[in-house]
């Protein structure tokens, strides 16, 4: 008898499929993506620097370390344990590395195999750690706390038997530094990196991104023709040629009376664009169905309207250009742009709620929200366009208001006309990835693009040197391996397997003892890398380095959407957590607080970001 294999009806109305938008929603990271964007927002809002290169690359180096460790604890945090000797390590590491080069006991050995040695010496207190953990049965936070006190102690002993000092220097006399210091302390200095048609680039892969990003989520979301019409395709060349030249102007304008008609023209061009290439390629809705505007979202609509507004009111009563103390030394600008942003993102976060609300209902009605939105950030826009002083806010932010009300409203009108998809469509599916994941790579490359390179007409206003270090550059790597790893896979598969249920895991074959061991050990290399890091930038290390810190790798990861139970978060999620805390520390100060509230405010983002995590997710799983 001949095996029979069964392959899935895709047609089968039975097999729910989920959008983009809510398949994004209970993504783990998702909350602190939000958190991100707008903690960057209003910091843009109320700082100077914080918006240039030279902030971004100093909020990075503070992100860069803490990331590195954050990235890694959340794996282990995965894998349902903790490692409270994880900060004390990153100091130990270094010590280690600079002792086996100082000539102590006829040691004296050269860098190329002292940093190895030192790797080796990591990855077996990870091990220890891991092993300790399994054979004892004892909880991982009282073995690492264990540990933790034994590293605090052996820094501080060791330091003072072989130095006499809890400093211990200089990591440069050892051979082959200067190799070993081009891998971890080396910088690129944007000063010395001329590249005149740079802002062109910059635009061209923003708008090439965005575009792509919507096509994408379009291609995910609705439900395409058996046979392709070419009907839209003279609307979407009209279209862009249109919305291309209204953005041309408008990009050359910069407060002028012609604003409001260049951004009518570019409005008209996307949305023509956009309906060219739903008549194009998806289905047209047989029946719209009436507008029916819950209860629920009816008091979102009003409170999310309201917030708005009041940020508005605030806006035109407090003088913007008044630097009269009012506050905790708050100027009465800084207080206005604290007002009109946390006021104006809050409204339009429940707003954005209330059209996700509204869709369930049908829709016609998630639609209509969503334009209302629409118009909702176009006054806003052109609000804050007509009544601030700072040239970002006249250009840049009302171009990024604008832009963001297109696609709202594109998105809005598809939604009226165009069948949404509800089966699995593979084809579609792939093509829609791969758009989407391409236009958020443009974004990203013009963004580091603007940050690397400078130009000749620039180059005189600059003020000091605006460097980017290499640790900014491992700590990217190591959240893509990490993320990578915990995704795709089975090592990945068994960490969020041992981390939900262990005894589960291991009746199904997954080595859950070796599997924790390794995840110790990551744990404990991330921190040998952050070690090498410290010690190559700073030549010397004092004995308490990274003491304290665990708790901060926890918090970034919690942040990033890391459950403290185990089997449930993302590595991308923490290294978006490591951002949020380095903007929160290095904001404050750019903003002229006292940086003494740091930690409350640190305690806040914490709080807020479990909450929202939870709330998002929930609100996602139950409209799915």
């Amino acid at each position: 008898m001949s095996a029979v294999t069964l392959e899935p009806d895709l047609t089968d109305e039975r097999l729910a499929y989920r959008g983009p938008i809510q398949r994004l929603l209970v993504q783990p990271e998702i909350g602190g993506l939000i958190g991100a964007a707008t903690l960057w927002v209003f910091f843009w809002a109320v700082t100077e620097p914080f918006g240039e290169a030279a902030g971004t690359a100093n909020f990075m180096d503070v992100a860069a370390t803490l990331g590195i460790m954050a990235v890694a604890v959340s794996l282990l945090m995965v894998g349902g344990e903790f490692d409270l000797s994880a900060g004390a390590m990153t100091g130990a590491t270094g010590i280690i590395v600079i002792l086996l080069v100082k000539d102590i006991g006829g040691a004296g050995l050269n860098l190329w195999i002292a940093i190895p040695l030192s790797f080796v010496i990591a990855l077996g207190v990870g091990w220890v750690n891991g092993t300790l953990v399994e054979r004892t049965a004892l909880p991982s936070f009282i073995v690492t706390l264990a540990a933790f006190f034994v590293i605090k102690g052996a820094k501080l002993g060791f330091s003072k038997l072989f130095l006499d000092t809890i400093q211990v220097g200089r990591i440069d006399e050892g051979g082959g530094h200067g190799f070993w210091r081009n891998v971890f302390a080396s910088v690129w200095t944007r000063n010395d990196h001329i590249f005149n048609s740079r802002d062109k680039v910059y635009v061209i892969l923003l708008v090439a991104g965005g575009v792509a990003l919507l096509l994408g989520l379009l291609e995910l979301t609705y439900r395409r023709r058996q046979n392709f019409s070419r009907r839209g395709l003279g609307l979407l060349v009209i279209g862009t040629t249109v919305g291309v030249a209204g953005l041309l102007a408008l990009h050359a304008t910069d407060g002028t009376g012609s604003d409001w008609f260049f951004s009518i023209i570019l409005a008209l061009g996307f949305l023509m664009a956009v309906l060219g290439v739903a008549q194009w390629r998806y289905e047209v809705k047989p029946e719209r169905g009436p507008i029916q505007l819950a209860r629920p979202v009816l008091r979102r609509l009003g409170l999310g309207t309201g917030l708005v507004a009041l940020g508005v009111v605030f806006a035109l009563l407090l003088d913007s250009a008044s630097d009269d103390g009012v506050f905790w030394l708050l100027t009465e600008q800084g207080l206005r742009a604290i007002l009109l942003v946390g006021l104006a993102v809050a409204g339009l976060i429940t707003l954005l709620i209330a059209a996700a609300q509204a869709r369930k209902d049908s829709d016609v009605t998630g639609s209509t929200v969503l334009a209302y939105v629409a118009a909702v950030v176009v006054a806003l826009a052109f609000i804050i366009q007509s009544e601030a002083n700072s040239p970002k806010f006249r250009t840049e932010f009302f171009a990024a208001l604008l832009l963001a009300a297109l696609a709202m409203g594109s998105w809005a009108l598809v939604g009226v006309f165009f069948a949404k998809r509800r089966v699995i469509d593979v084809p579609a599916d792939r093509l829609g990835r791969s758009v989407a994941i391409g236009g958020v790579l443009a974004v990203v490359l013009g963004v580091v693009v603007r940050l690397l390179f400078t130009t000749d007409v620039e180059l005189p206003d600059l003020v000091g040197l605006t460097q980017f270090r290499i640790s900014i550059l491992w700590f990217l790597g190591a959240a893509a391996t990490a993320t990578w790893v915990l995704g795709w896979t089975r090592f990945g598969s068994w960490t969020f397997a041992v981390g939900g249920n262990k005894a589960a895991a291991r009746q199904v074959g997954v080595p859950a003892a070796r599997t924790k061991t390794q995840l110790f050990m990551i744990v404990s290399a991330a921190a040998w890398l952050v070690g090498m890091l410290l010690a190559f930038r700073l030549n010397t290390i004092q004995a308490s380095t990274g003491d304290g810190k665990e708790f901060e790798y926890i918090i970034a990861a919690v942040v990033g959407g890391t459950f403290l139970t185990g089997g449930y978060g993302s590595a991308f999620g923490a290294a978006i957590g490591a951002i949020i805390m380095a903007m929160s520390f290095q904001g404050i100060p750019f903003a002229g607080w006292n940086s003494d509230w740091r930690f409350l405010f640190l305690g806040v983002i914490l709080l807020l970001a479990v909450m929202a995590n939870n709330y998002i997710r929930k609100t996602a799983e139950e409209s799915s």
